[in-house]
């Protein structure tokens, strides 16, 4: 099968470009009001140590290596 043909989905079938593109839109709308949230004050902090962290060359500890 050539990356240009679609693909079976469960073996039922492919799913038809139209679906494709609306199911593309639809998450794309969902994933669009996620993006725009603003990051936790606990997340960016954490971002933080761990940027200074990268930039001083300090060991990370085991937890942080996971």
């Amino acid at each position: 099968m050539s990356q240009n043909e679609e693909k079976p989905l469960n073996g039922k079938g492919a799913v038809k470009k139209p679906i494709q593109a609306h199911l593309g839109d639809q998450l794309k709308r969902y994933f669009s009001s996620i993006v725009s949230e603003p990051v936790p004050d606990r997340f960016a902090s954490l971002l933080d140590e761990l940027e200074k962290r990268e930039r001083s060359g300090a060991p990370q500890s085991p937890e942080a290596r996971e």
